[in-house]
C-alpha cells in the first residue's frame, strides 16, 4: 500500500505469523478484527499442477462475510505468492480470471487458479481495504512434488537487463536505514541506454513494489509516490493530519479515477523498512504496456548516532493533497 498505509499496517505484521491448516482451512495471520480463510483444491498443492485458491474474508467476531470490500487500484482482493527462497514471485486476482458475480461481492468470497513452478514453502499474501484501512493477512503453504528448495542468493546489483530494457534502482539515502523513509528510484531505459518514456499505467498506478526480507519476514507493498502523495507525507511530518486521517485520505486518492504522472524513465517509491537485514524488492511496471517484473535485493542498515537518513527526493512536493499546486 502507500507510505501511510504502511504506516498503519506494519504493526500487524507480526515476526509471530505462522499458519496452520484449520481441518482443509488456513486461517491468514495475524489475527485482527478481519479473518481470510483460504482453501486450496487439490488440498496438497504439486509443483506443475494447477491448484485453485479461494478464499473468504469474515468478520472475526461474527463469521459474517464483509459485503463491502473496497476497491483500491481496480482490484478487491490483491495476492502475493512468493517461494521461501524469494526466486519466484507473482501479483494476482481473482479478477484476472473471472469476473466477479453480485454473489462473489456479497460474500466476500474470490478464488483463481495457479500453478506452482517448483516444490517447498511458499508464502501468500492478501491485501484488502475495508471502512478506508487496508489490511495484510499470511498464509504459508508447502508445494509437494519435484524442484529445488536452495536457499536464496544474495544479488546486489544496482543494474539488471531484462527484456530488451536496462533496468536500474537508486536509493536516497543509500544505504537504506531501517526504521526511515527511503526513496527507492527505479529507472528504465532501453538496451542501448536510451530513457524510456512511454510507460503505462498497471493496475491503476505506474509501479508496485513488493518487498520481503531474505527470511520471508516483514513484507511490504507500495505504489509510485506522486507529487499528491509527497504533499500527504509533508503534511504528517508538519504535524498538520494524523496518521488516522491521512490513511483515509491515501485510500480515498487510490479509490479514485487513476492519474498518470510518470511515463518515465524514473518511478519513485517511497517505503520504510521496519528492520535492518537484506531485502529482496519486485517492481511491476509496464514499458509500452507490456508487463514487466525486475527485482533488485537492498541491504537496509540499522540506524546508529550519525547515520545519514536524509532523503533527496526527485518527487516535487509542492502539490496540496487536494491535487492542487500549492
Amino acid at each position: 500500500m502507500g507510505f501511510i498505509i504502511f504506516l498503519l499496517s506494519v504493526l500487524t505484521l507480526a515476526s509471530s505469523c505462522q499458519e496452520g491448516p484449520d481441518g482443509e482451512v488456513f486461517i491468514g495471520k495475524p489475527s485482527g478484527p478481519y479473518r481470510v480463510e483460504l482453501r486450496l483444491d487439490p488440498g496438497r498443492p504439486v509443483a506443475g499442477q494447477e491448484t485453485v485458491l479461494a478464499y473468504t474474508v469474515k468478520d472475526a467476531k461474527t463469521g459474517a462475510p464483509i459485503p463491502d470490500l473496497q476497491v483500491l487500484h481496480e482490484r478487491i482482493l490483491h495476492t502475493f505468492i512468493v517461494s521461501r527462497n524469494l526466486g519466484y514471485f507473482v501479483h494476482t486476482h481473482h479478477e484476472d480470471f473471472f469476473p466477479l458475480s453480485p454473489q462473489d461481492t456479497a460474500n466476500a468470497t474470490f478464488h483463481y487458479p495457479h500453478t506452482f513452478p517448483h516444490a517447498g514453502g511458499y508464502i501468500v499474501t492478501t491485501e484488502f481495504t475495508h471502512k478506508d484501512r487496508t489490511w495484510f493477512k499470511r498464509f504459508e503453504i508447502v508445494v509437494g512434488g519435484d524442484g529445488e528448495r536452495k536457499a536464496p542468493e544474495e544479488d546486489l546489483r544496482r543494474e539488471k537487463l531484462l527484456g530488451g530494457y536496462r533496468i536500474s534502482l537508486r536509493s536516497s539515502p543509500d544505504p537504506p536505514v531501517a526504521g526511515h523513509d527511503v526513496e527507492l528510484v527505479c529507472r528504465v531505459e532501453t538496451a542501448a541506454g536510451k530513457p524510456v518514456t512511454d510507460l503505462s499505467m498497471y493496475l491503476g498506478t505506474e509501479v508496485h513494489m513488493a518487498a520481503w526480507r531474505l527470511d520471508s519476514e516483514h513484507f511490504g507493498h507500495q505504489h509510485t509516490c506522486t507529487p499528491e502523495m509527497a504533499a500527504m507525507m509533508a503534511m504528517m511530518r508538519d504535524h498538520t493530519a494524523g496518521p488516522e486521517q491521512m490513511a483515509k485520505m491515501m485510500v480515498q486518492m487510490m479509490r479514485g479515477p487513476a492519474k498518470q504522472v510518470y511515463t518515465g524513465p524514473d518511478l519513485p517509491v517511497h517505503h520504510i523498512f521496519p528492520e535492518p537485514g537484506t531485502y529482496k524488492l519486485f517492481f511491476e511496471f509496464a514499458p509500452a504496456g507490456k508487463t514487466l517484473v525486475a527485482d533488485f535485493m537492498v541491504e537496509v542498515v540499522e540506524y546508529s548516532e550519525g547515520t545519514n537518513t536524509t532523503v533527496h527526493s526527485i518527487v516535487p512536493t509542492n502539490v496540496s493533497h487536494s491535487g492542487h499546486a500549492s
